[in-house]
């Protein structure tokens, strides 16, 4: 697509760190529409990307523009539709829909999707029932740090109150604890910013005992004629510091958990006042039933390679569709007749520095992989502290059961050889002796 194709709507897509691959999308887009890229070059991965993006699409540069200016420079291109599959974005994304008078998520709404304290209190007054969860405010002094813990439980989830991926997320079992995490982000470059504490929700026996993690999440779509959901997407158990280690398509709730879970995820949607787009609803199975982790006012990371896999169902493709005004939310979860799969290979807490990866080969070749994706070369710095996305290396692939989505990454860990400096400077090697959450 290296020239619009005026016969097309155009669809505007924000780009940057962390954006669906560009191809991907180009290939979801393909005979639906144009793709009018807003990107910023503050961005290394706009700069680096520029090219490949030009080819596929018209760039729009956003440095040192709001909303009112961007939209003046879109205006020319008459766009059919806007979508945004970062958090990042979707502030910015909600006021340019607004000017642009483009159906998106209300300014308000969006808000209720980044922010996780306005989110927890949004879900509270729609009825749901909410773990418990203090405010703190980036820039915090003793009195108040001495109030805080007069007031808080433990165990809780400290976690940044804006923020994706785990990044920065820790259990945190005591108020000593506590008190060493919050002043290890005051030392950390970067890592000076609002928190939340949140009350940690107990599992439900039974899944605390399954093989598969004790959370599941629901993928969405909502439009005129209501919410539709998708697929159940169920996890394998975290690493430490609450790494995504991977997902899959079907889950494996069955008939008579589902329809529970479905439910709280449209309550949840309903409370935040969600009319229109992709959401992502990660929900926990507790003792007093399903509860709401949070809600992502995007389409989840890997469902859209998961559920084509699982379905023949390209959720993206669908995305683009309803943006320029198309009704294609169909009733789900859809049928699957395979399982879709996407894993990553997590790094110990304790390494610092990617020193030689090999095997990928070897699990590339296995059957049912479809892809492994290099993430972290050899020489690059990792920190589990930073979330999922220190992944060394994904793997996706299908399979027939839910057992073979256990052996899959089995091998991930078997086959593949990852050597780590660590940080007591002496080099290590991973295995799959990861400490997981949850086990």
């Amino acid at each position: 697509m290296n020239a619009r194709d005026l016969t097309l709507p155009n669809v505007v897509v924000p780009y940057g760190y962390r954006s669906m691959p560009v191809l991907q999308l180009a290939a979801s887009a393909e005979g639906v529409c144009n793709l009018i890229w807003l990107v910023r070059r503050s961005d290394p991965e706009c700069v680096a990307m520029e090219r490949m993006l030009r080819r596929v699409g018209e760039v729009v540069e956003l440095d040192g523009l709001g909303p009112t200016q961007s939209a003046e420079a879109l205006a020319p291109f008459r766009p059919s539709g806007i979508v945004a599959f970062r958090d990042d974005d979707l502030m910015f994304v909600a006021e340019l829909a607004r000017r642009l008078r483009l159906p998106f998520h209300r300014p308000e709404v969006a808000r209720n999707l980044v922010d996780k304290c306005t989110q927890r209190r949004a879900l509270a007054a729609g009825g749901l029932a909410v773990p418990r969860c203090w405010e703190i405010p980036a820039r915090r002094d003793r009195w108040f740090i001495s109030t805080l813990l007069g007031d808080a439980t433990f165990p809780a989830v400290l976690k940044p109150r804006r923020g994706s991926g785990s990044r920065h997320t820790f259990l945190i079992e005591s108020s000593h604890e506590l008190i060493e995490t919050l002043e290890w982000l005051e030392r950390e470059p970067g890592a000076l910013e609002d928190m939340v504490l949140e009350e940690y929700l107990p599992s439900a026996p039974d899944a605390q005992r399954a093989p598969f993690a004790d959370y599941v999440s629901v993928e969405s779509m909502l439009d005129a004629d209501g919410i539709h959901h998708m697929a159940v997407t169920g996890r394998l158990h975290q690493a430490e510091t609450f790494r995504e280690t991977g997902f899959f398509i079907p889950s494996t709730l069955d008939d008579a958990s589902t329809p529970a879970v479905l439910e709280t995820a449209s309550a949840a949607l309903r409370a935040l006042g969600v009319e229109f787009g992709c959401v992502h609803t990660e929900i926990k199975l507790t003792p007093d039933g399903p509860r709401v982790l949070e809600v992502n006012g995007r389409l989840g990371g890997g469902v859209a390679e998961m559920l084509t896999a699982a379905a023949g169902i390209d959720p993206v493709r669908l995305h683009l569709r309803q943006a320029i005004g198309e009704r294609v939310a169909p009733e789900g979860p859809f049928d699957c007749e395979r399982i879709g799969y996407r894993l990553f290979h997590q790094p110990p807490l304790s390494a610092e520095r990617v020193l030689g990866v090999e095997g990928l080969g070897e699990i590339g070749a296995t059957p049912g992989v479809t892809s492994v994706g290099l993430h972290l070369s050899p020489g690059d710095p990792v920190d589990g502290r930073d979330g999922t996305r220190s992944f060394v290396f994904s793997v996706v692939g299908t399979c027939a059961t839910h057992a073979e989505v256990l052996e899959a990454n089995w091998r991930i860990y078997e086959l593949a050889h990852v050597a780590y400096l660590h940080r007591s400077d002496e080099p290590m090697e991973a295995s799959g002796r990861l400490a997981l959450v949850g086990q």
